[in-house]
């Protein structure tokens, strides 16, 4: 069985760390990684998110888990609650 779902990944460089400068992080489920280049950290991530969901999955808490996250574990495709919140940063 597969389950396809959109996530975020957001990229930082962090040009002090000399061996892995970038980092990976996908916020709908707090995980990051990091790598050598960018592409790298993306892979390091989707692989960490990978284990954290079988682990998950393995403990029989997989919906629940899904279900914390915004997604709606209904259906074979998983589309993530959005929700706009109001901003206001004064100066």
């Amino acid at each position: 069985m597969s389950i396809r779902f959109p996530i975020t990944i957001k990229v930082l460089c962090e040009p002090e760390a000399k061996d892995a400068p970038y980092v990976a992080y996908i916020p709908e489920f707090d995980i990051s990684s990091c790598g050598k280049t960018e592409e790298k950290a993306k892979e390091n991530a989707k692989q960490a998110l990978e284990i954290t969901l079988e682990e998950i999955k393995k403990q029989g808490k997989l919906n629940e888990f899904l279900k914390e996250a915004g997604f709606s574990p209904q259906s074979r495709s998983l589309f993530p609650k959005i929700t706009f919140e109001p901003f206001v940063f004064r100066t």
